[in-house]
């Protein structure tokens, strides 16, 4: 059986795979969070139930039926996902699975829902008790019969079940990743963003740990906007009305997704006049801190299955209304990038905070 269907990496993925070295794969616009009524979570809500879900495309014509998702949620990390970093309520290391109710073909892509409800102890990197920034890693596999598209996990003995490993989003087209977050620095007030790294190997290693701004219209790009318009200190003027929400059950894309196909400019509430969101002319202020050490770069020695705790810091600037985009990424001794997270950084004045 061919090898057609794939979890998109970004919205002009066509499903080659190994991904080229030096793209971010950790952005995927096929991986997205809602409540129940539809509508999109920024961030992980405690008590409740949270549905993910996963897009999955083909590049073949011919409809495939009987294809479902496992995914995984893990702390907000730089390392890797999968069943090795998973968190427990979202099913530990065997994950939860969803089906796709509709054939896919290359014309028409379908949309696995899983639902998952977090508990206090996997939201241990955010100072909010009641939400947080975690990470989810999908798994694409048609069930029998047709017999098994594609490689299921590294360590996988199981197939759909498989108990161990983690996703190799770069070879792998079945694997996706969504970890991206909107943080709001204010003038002279600083934003912190926790995560952990951990060690994938056997042995005691020391790890590049690297933050880098994306330059130009990176910042604001299509999925960027997506996730900048998800807070409630945004707003889309100039557009179509706000289109009305989908239950979770039937939605296929993020309801701002729809909104912004309508056209339109994001701008923050609250002004007498609109201030529109734009890329930022200026640098942004930001350093990664250890234990140990503090840098755009640092070096880190982890030990095998160890998760260590890191900070990235943001500094506000004056400039309100500017949006960059920041990469974490944590590098292995050989120089490959094992994973990373986006940080969508919003300049915003000192009295939204």
């Amino acid at each position: 059986m061919a090898d057609t269907l794939y979890v998109k990496y970004r919205t002009s993925d066509t499903g080659a795979r190994p991904i080229p070295a030096g793209e971010v794969f950790w952005t995927s616009p096929s991986i997205f969070l809602t409540d129940d009524d539809g509508k999109s979570l920024p961030e992980a809500q405690l008590g409740k139930t949270n549905w993910i879900h996963v897009q999955v495309d083909s590049m073949s014509p011919g409809p495939r039926s009987g294809v479902r998702v496992q995914v995984w949620v893990c702390d907000y990390t730089g390392g890797y996902i999968g069943p090795d970093a998973a968190r427990e309520s979202s099913g530990g290391r065997r994950g939860r699975r969803g089906a796709v109710a509709t054939p896919i073909t290359s014309k028409d892509p379908g949309v696995a829902k899983v639902p998952w409800i977090p508990t206090e102890k996997d939201l241990i990197n955010s100072p909010d008790p009641t939400k947080g920034h975690l990470c989810v890693g999908a798994n694409v596999v048609v069930e029998m019969p047709p017999p098994p598209e594609g490689k299921y996990l590294s360590g996988s003995t199981t197939g759909m079940g498989g108990d161990g490993g983690r996703l190799d989003v770069v070879g792998d087209r079945h694997h996706g990743w969504a970890n991206i977050i909107v943080v709001k620095p204010a003038p002279g007030i600083r934003a912190d963003v926790p995560f952990r790294v951990m060690n994938p190997g056997p042995e005691v290693a020391e790890f590049t740990l690297a933050a880098i701004e994306r330059e130009g219209d990176e910042a604001m790009g299509p999925l960027a906007q997506e996730h900048l318009l998800m807070d409630r200190c945004v707003d889309l003027e100039g557009g179509g009305p706000p289109p009305e929400l989908i239950p979770a059950a039937c939605l296929t894309e993020p309801w701002e997704r729809r909104w912004l196909a309508q056209g339109g400019q994001l701008v923050l509430r609250g002004f007498p006049d609109p201030v529109p969101l734009r890329p930022a002319t200026n640098r942004a202020r930001f350093q990664i801190v250890t234990e140990e050490s503090a840098g755009e770069e640092v070096r880190i020695r982890i030990r095998p299955g160890e998760e260590v705790p890191v900070v990235l810091t943001i500094d506000g600037t004056g400039e309100v209304g500017a949006v960059h985009a920041i990469d974490v990424m944590q590098i292995d001794p050989g120089g490959l990038v094992l994973g990373g997270g986006r940080i969508i950084v919003l300049q915003v004045p000192e009295w939204f905070c």
